[in-house]
């Protein structure tokens, strides 16, 4: 319980009627000073006393949404007292969304009765919210002190971007017998087949199926699973100078966006993946099922663009310690000549490269031309807007 003091004139003539009680003495100094002492100790003491009786709660609908989504919260106050309370200022109360300053509101509370008060909130941006302590403020009738009270603790709620129906997913392989399904014929995984069929011209004489060619009269082949190990590495550009001049976080939102898209297109199907950037604390996090995004993304819904340097410096220098095999997706909306170089620097070293980019309006032309000069180089660009703004035409999106 706090008190907080609103009119400093009260102490001040207390002050001053004590002292003169002390040095002049006589009954209507003292008199007068007590009057006044008992007018602040009287009402702040019984108000106290009831404060002691009241208890609340905080009751949130979920405390995982999306953004876009409606949140349901409660707040209830209980007054367990015979004691009434004609004035009560309720504090912290959420606003209309996540983002907004918290509200205020006026209530009156007889003994023993419950007053509950609903907010629907929306969730304008990802992130991790906490909700501010639920907190009761009184005080007397003159204005002279205000007593406040914490009654519930706050709640968290961690909104996640929306993710995005992805297109044209490409991910190359690296080794044979791993879970991702692939066409290469060298990546036959031949202690599993998939299916039987007749022979046909050129089939290899060590696939015949000898029981089944024995059985039915006529040659039976073999077809094995062709599965390779895919473990895709995706880098989340959060660079600070790559979104300088970022209005309202369009292109961070978008960067987190893309990501969750990834991130959850992999782990629904069942692919391992290696998640890097510069503002994750330890740099890595991994995931290899559909339960680890929701782990993942509580990581990093938080991320800004706090580092500094260059983007594609950062992922060289990552690159440097990774075995030169498996798809690199790297979601950036920076793209520069020096960029592109260390791209193709990378796709000669055996990696193959999806470049993200990132475009908060129209792709002016020297990016775009960078972008036509890297597929011509082998490397994958894809053009992604958030979805307000309409698509350049020719430009590949997701």
């Amino acid at each position: 319980m706090k008190i907080e003091i609103r009119n400093y004139t009260y102490p001040a003539v207390l002050f001053a009627l004590a002292l003169i009680a002390l040095l002049a003495g006589g009954i209507l100094p003292y008199f007068f000073f007590f009057l006044l002492l008992f007018v602040f100790l009287v009402p702040c003491l019984w108000l106290a006393y009831g404060l002691r009786g009241l208890r609340g709660s905080i009751e949130i609908s979920t405390d995982r949404a999306e953004v876009g989504d409606w949140v349901d919260v409660r707040y209830t106050l209980i007054n367990s007292t015979s004691g009434r309370f004609p004035y009560l200022e309720l504090s912290n109360l959420v606003g209309s969304s996540l983002q907004l300053p918290a509200e205020n509101q006026l209530a009156s509370l007889a003994p023993g009765s419950t007053a509950a008060y609903e907010r629907q909130v929306r969730c304008l941006r990802r992130g991790k919210y906490f909700l501010e302590d639920f907190r009761v403020k009184t005080g007397d009738p003159f204005g002279f002190f205000k007593l406040s009270k914490s009654i519930a603790a706050g709640e968290a709620v961690n909104v996640y971007p929306r993710v995005r129906l992805l297109k044209d997913v490409y991910i190359s392989t690296r080794q044979q017998y791993g879970d991702f399904r692939v066409r290469e014929q060298y990546l036959e995984n031949q202690s599993l087949i998939s299916d039987l069929r007749l022979w046909q011209s050129g089939d290899s004489y060590k696939k015949i199926h000898w029981k089944q060619t024995a059985r039915q009269g006529r040659m039976v082949i073999k077809n094995f699973e062709k599965k390779g190990d895919a473990a895709p590495k995706i880098f989340l550009d959060m660079i600070r100078e790559s979104y300088r001049g970022d209005r309202d976080h369009l292109l961070e939102d978008l960067a987190v966006e893309a990501a969750a898209s990834y991130i959850y297109y992999c782990l629904q199907a069942g692919i391992s993946l290696e998640f890097y950037s510069e503002a994750l604390a330890g740099g890595r996090v991994t995931g290899s099922k559909p339960g680890d995004y929701l782990r993942i993304m509580d990581r990093v819904i938080t991320l800004s663009p706090v580092r500094e340097g260059t983007f594609s410096a950062a992922v060289a220098g990552r690159c440097h310690y990774l075995a030169p095999t498996g798809t690199l997706y790297l979601l950036t909306p920076k793209l520069e000549l020096a960029d592109a170089a260390v791209y193709y620097g990378l796709r000669q070293k055996g990696f193959y490269l999806v470049l993200v980019y990132l475009a908060a309006g129209a792709v002016i032309p020297q990016t775009s031309e960078l972008i036509s000069r890297l597929r011509r180089w082998g490397i994958k660009v894809q053009v992604i807007y958030p979805e307000e703004v309409p698509q350049d035409a020719g430009q590949q999106a997701l």
